[in-house]
């Protein structure tokens, strides 16, 4: 299988044509356009046949980001996705990514299976839950001021995993190490939204219908907070949110309890897999 750099503005449409004929239904397919306009693409091919699919994000400060993996249906169990992530993360390491990281549903077998024969590890489990536009319900969330010190987060999902959705963006769920500058990109670009002991940051339009904000819960405690979101939502002409959240039994009862529901499509328990740059082994010293 040979591997090249797609191409959006030349190769969409093969790129469609790949996707339908794997899954006539796949959700790529529904934003497709917008979806390659970010990160670096690589398909694998044999005799010009596109057989392999996936993209690799450069997240900054050697950490990156793997999604979109796809091996068309006929060609499955040969060994080719593994390929493709070799490829991959040869691609990672000439860009200086020496972290990678990919979500995967729990009932994604095959895909476990693929990204751990490639030194891939589970190291968090997340559950992606939704949150109805709630006009009044709590707190009001204003946006923070760019320059002015935050001490986040306490509480949710960067004190309980160390990591953290990087965005909000034009893409949401890929995951990072958290750092304080963080909170100052997302001042800087009128997404933090702060009140007393509380804080969010947000991406507006994440989905069009229903009209949905994407959330990073930062800091609070889970009543204010779920209700400040919920109002906030309401106040930005949301119809609802959504968010990845630490997953266990007894987190997950918490939701139910707040009323945040399982996204309808995704898996209410996903893994974040992490793939990390072996480290040389050191000298032995003589005795």
């Amino acid at each position: 299988m040979r591997f090249h750099r797609v191409d959006p503005d030349s190769e969409l449409d093969r790129l469609r044509q790949f996707l339908r004929s794997s899954d006539p239904h796949d959700y790529l397919l529904e934003d497709i356009a917008e979806w390659t306009r970010s990160g670096r693409l690589w398909a694998g091919t044999e005799r010009g046949n596109w057989l392999a699919f996936g993209r690799l994000h450069d997240l900054g400060e050697g950490e990156g980001w793997v999604s979109g993996f796809r091996v068309a249906a006929a060609h499955r169990g040969k060994g080719l996705g593994g390929q493709l992530l070799t490829q991959v993360i040869s691609d990672a390491r000439s860009i200086g990514v020496r972290s990678l990281r990919a979500a995967i549903e729990i009932e994604n077998v095959g895909s476990s299976r693929l990204f751990t024969r490639s030194g891939f590890r589970p190291v968090i489990e997340l559950t992606l839950r939704c949150g109805r536009a709630t006009p009044g319900s709590g707190p009001s969330l204003q946006r923070g001021d760019p320059g002015v010190p935050w001490s986040g987060p306490v509480g949710w999902l960067p004190q309980a995993t160390g990591y953290v959705d990087l965005l909000p963006g034009e893409d949401g769920g890929r995951f990072g190490r958290w750092r304080p500058s963080l909170a100052e990109r997302w001042a800087n670009e009128g997404k933090l939204y702060v009140a007393r002991g509380l804080a969010a940051a947000v991406q507006v339009d994440w989905c069009k219908s229903p009209r949905t904000l994407w959330v990073n819960p930062l800091q609070g405690d889970p009543d204010r907070l779920v209700g400040a979101v919920g109002a906030l939502t309401e106040a930005l002409g949301h119809e609802q949110w959504q968010a990845f959240l630490p997953s266990t039994n007894e987190a997950r009862h918490e939701y139910d309890r707040l009323g945040l529901f399982p996204h309808p499509e995704w898996g209410d328990r996903v893994r974040i897999f992490e793939w990390n740059e072996p480290r040389p082994d050191r000298a032995q010293t003589p005795q």
